[in-house]
């Protein structure tokens, strides 16, 4: 019983956290997390996908990232997130693919598990010598299923099903004069719902960012954050690379009131980050991803292969 009410707290709050999937667990990105999730105006590659499509258009190259996290150091929930990108050819932008998966598990049951798989694209439609105007999507295939519950005096099991919904994000991503990104997203426009005779709505979240950087290596971030069912959060963080392959990263966001840290470790093409979240009721989380980026899109390392 005491797991089962840890679990609702965990997933109520994190409702007001970078929600995303069904029960809404933090997004595992720890790039953006050590900066408060700050990072509508800052995602590219990659952590794009899930957090503004737009943010491919800005993308070169190839790279990908995998993540691993457990949301509020709960041991019954597992987070796992996985994807890549490419740019392609000419002026058509760059695509992007990611799988999420969190699974709740007690007594060695699956409780409940949900998938994700993110298919986006982004492409600048503007650019001059002073400003760029990006855009992108994601369609969500989105799959909820439970496991299987005890049911009268014989305890036979009962099946509880599953259930598969579509989602869509859209995001715009801005430069100004170098220096600034503007940005905004709004996920699950489309107002996807699961369930049959009790259907539940998927989060809806509009975000409006501002990423400041004076000069290279030093970004700072800020993102207003709106939840048509749950309300607003206000997030800022700054993003510092101490030394050339190492990035320290801080960020605190409102509602409830958390405090975030990570840093980056970037080696050739490798790419390790770590985040810190320290909640004011439930346990800190951790989250780690390991990745890559190259210069290269798919297409010349395949030419370059052949």
């Amino acid at each position: 019983m005491k797991k089962l009410i840890l679990l609702f707290a965990a997933l109520l709050c994190a409702h007001q956290a970078f929600a995303q999937l069904i029960s809404n667990p933090v997004l595992p990105t720890p790039a953006a997390q050590g900066v408060g999730g700050a990072y509508t105006a800052s995602a590219r590659g990659t952590d794009a996908i899930l957090w503004n499509p737009a943010g491919l258009g800005f993308s070169s190259g190839s790279g990908g990232r995998f993540a691993y996290q457990q949301p509020y150091s709960a041991s019954f929930l597992s987070h796992l997130a996985a994807g890549g990108f490419t740019a392609l050819n000419g002026k058509a932008g760059s695509i992007g693919i990611s799988l999420q998966s969190l699974s709740t598990r007690l007594g060695g049951e699956t409780m409940s598990g949900e998938t994700e798989i993110a298919v986006a694209h982004g492409l600048r439609l503007q650019q001059d010598i002073h400003t760029s105007l990006a855009f992108g999507y994601a369609l969500k295939l989105i799959n909820w299923s439970l496991g299987e519950s005890v049911v009268g005096e014989s305890g036979s099991s009962l099946d509880l099903g599953s259930a598969t919904t579509f989602g869509l994000d859209v995001g715009v991503l801005a430069q100004v004069w170098d220096r600034f990104f503007i940005a905004g997203s709004f996920k699950n426009i489309n107002h996807p719902q699961v369930g049959e005779n009790m259907k539940r709505d998927l989060p809806r979240v509009l975000s409006a960012g501002l990423a400041y950087e004076p000069y290279f290596g030093v970004r700072t971030t800020l993102d207003i954050e709106r939840s048509i069912e749950y309300g607003s959060q206000f997030k800022l963080g700054t993003d510092l690379q101490v030394v050339k392959p190492f990035h320290l990263r801080v960020g605190v966001l409102s509602n409830p009131n958390i405090f975030t840290a990570g840093f980056g470790l970037f080696y050739r093409d490798l790419a390790v980050d770590y985040a810190f979240l320290y909640h004011p009721i439930l346990s800190p989380s951790h989250t780690v991803s390991i990745g890559f980026d190259v210069t290269q899109s798919l297409s010349q390392i395949c030419t370059r292969k052949s």
